[in-house]
């Protein structure tokens, strides 16, 4: 049988090709700083608490804290989501604005709270593209 040694080929090239943040783009017509600042408003009608801002770069990034995840695991504390935007300026003159979502799963090991990267939940890709809705219009 040639069959069977391409099965944990096609496993392993799926494994590998799979991401966990989800990235968003748009070209919004604001200006960097003006774009940055419709996202940070945004966010923080969401409910998420702005963890990191760089004013010279316009990069923010913002956390929440998903009380409905669950995972059978002793360890597992709780879920992060957390939202990266960024706005610059393209070649063209145009604004160009990132948003990407990630969730992070705490856990409690013996090394002491742990985060590990997991797929990006639905709550925070539902935020993500509601803040592209709004902040990203051309």
């Amino acid at each position: 049988m040639r069959v069977t040694p391409l099965v944990p080929l096609f496993c392993l090239a799926w494994a590998c090709g799979s991401t966990l943040p989800v990235t968003l783009t748009a070209s919004p017509a604001a200006s960097p700083p003006d774009a940055i600042a419709c996202v940070r408003n945004n966010l923080t009608k969401l409910g998420y608490r702005q963890f990191a801002y760089d004013e010279i770069d316009f990069r923010v990034v913002s956390r929440k804290q998903d009380p409905t995840a669950h995972q059978a695991d002793p360890q597992f504390r709780y879920n992060t989501d957390q939202i990266e935007a960024n706005a610059a300026a393209g070649a063209d003159g145009k604004t160009a604005l990132t948003v990407q979502a990630r969730t992070f799963a705490m856990r409690q090991t013996h090394r002491g709270p742990t985060e590990e990267e997991q797929p990006a939940s639905t709550g925070v890709k539902e935020a993500a593209q509601k803040v592209l809705n709004t902040c990203g219009k051309s």
